[in-house]
Order: structure tokens, then sequence, then C-alpha cells
């Protein structure tokens, strides 16, 4: 009997004690994770400038009088494009939104030689050269940011100044005529953008404007009214620099 109330105070001794040294051990420390911060924030606005070259197709539909077109041309334009572009960057986790305007000056040009069917306009040779000096872009702008990168979808309204300045000859009789037009339409495309460092970033584009299908009248001497109805797109690849403020 006596044995067994030493043997159950030593126990019971033994875990206060237990308990006591377990107390003054410290806790380790559970810390959370340190919240996700991305290397480079989108947001802001900027300015820019950019360079490359186009290309863009004006199909002519000639007609008199309301019937059937008596000829259809394709005229091909190219050249290089320069100008400058501004806008503005909001970010939200890994989407980025934005807005942007840019305006080029354009090299595109091109001419063609479109003969008329002598049963239809008595021998008429008319020659075409067609340009584009300028055009412009506002539009909207939705990416995908990995820190310093950024891929993105875009499109809005384009519009573009069109010139054509034809010549004409027949029956011995010759006329040069000029016409010029601002366009509108629609344009989409998409790019992707690094940036170089706090304030700079590069990026390289893709951009197809559509300026639909246009009617002008061409007013020869001693022949009757000609229609031409001409579809104006264009394609533009170039890369851009800009600065953020």
């Amino acid at each position: 009997m006596r044995t067994s109330i030493i043997a159950a105070a030593t126990l019971a001794f033994l875990a206060s004690a237990g308990v006591a040294i377990a107390a003054d051990i410290p806790a380790a420390a559970i810390k959370a994770p340190p919240p996700y911060q991305r290397l480079y924030d989108w947001t802001g606005f900027y300015i820019g400038v950019n360079a490359g070259g186009g290309w863009a197709n004006a199909r002519s539909d000639f007609s008199i009088g309301g019937l059937a077109p008596f000829a259809s041309v394709d005229n091909s334009l190219f050249g290089a494009i320069g100008g400058g572009q501004a806008g503005m960057n909001w970010q939200s986790g890994a989407t980025v939104f934005g807005i942007e305007a840019d305006f080029q000056a354009s090299g595109l040009q091109g001419g063609l030689d479109a003969p008329c069917p002598p049963v239809v306009c008595a021998g008429l040779i008319a020659s075409f050269d067609q340009k584009m000096p300028w055009f412009g872009t506002v539009r909207g702008r939705l990416g995908y940011a990995s820190d310093t990168w950024l891929i993105y979808a875009t499109g809005g309204y384009a519009y573009a100044r069109f010139e054509t300045d034809a010549f004409a000859s027949a029956g011995g009789v010759a006329v040069s005529l000029s016409q010029s037009e601002t366009l509108s339409g629609w344009t989409a495309g998409g790019g992707i953008e690094v940036a170089l460092s706090r304030n700079w970033t590069a990026r390289v584009e893709y951009l197809y404007l559509d300026f639909g299908k246009h009617d002008r009248t061409w007013i020869i001497t001693g022949l009757p009214p000609i229609n031409d109805s001409t579809k104006v797109f264009t394609n533009v690849a170039r890369g851009a620099l800009n600065y953020r403020f």
C-alpha cells in the first residue's frame, strides 16, 4: 500500500514538472506568407512614337447610270508610316484596361491603269494614282499582364485621308481629275508590350483598318457620269516606344 502511494506521488510530481517546463518553452511563431506584389504596375498615362509599314487595297467598281459595273479594278498601296500615340492604362490584378489615340503620317500609295471597254466608253483609257497621306485611330485596349510583359487586344474608330488623281483620254480629248476625302471606319488588332524600366516600354503591334465602301462620281466632258464605288482597307505593322509618367 505504501509503495502504491509513493508511486502515485512520484507520477503526479513528474506530470506537474512537465507542465511547468512545457509552459516555459515558447510556442513557435507561425507567420502568414507575405502578400503577392507585382513587379510592375501598368497603371498611368503615357506618350510615345512609332514607326513601321502598311499595305492597303482599294477595290473600285465602275458603273454608268445605275447599271451593273462594267469594270472592277484592285489597286494596291504600300509604304512606310510613322507617328505618335498617347494613352492611359488602368490595372486590376493581371487585367489591364486602356484607351489610346494615335496619328500617323503615311507613305502608302499605288497606281493602276484601268482601260474602259470601247463599246462602253468609246475607247476611254483611265489611269489612277491613289495615296493615303495620313490616318489615325481612337481605340480601347484590353490586356493580360505578367509583371513586365503585357499582351493585349485593341479596337475602335479609324479615320484616314484618301486621295485619287486620275487621268483619262477618249476620242482625242484628255482630262485630269483629282478628288480627296476623309474616310471613317473601324480598326482591330493586337500587340505585345514589355517594360524596359519604370518609365519606358516598347511594343510591336498589328492593326487592321476597314473604311467600308464609298461612292464618288467622275464627270468627263462628252461622256456620261461614271460612278466609282471604292472599298478601302489597310493593314499596319509597327513598333513603338512609350514613356510612362
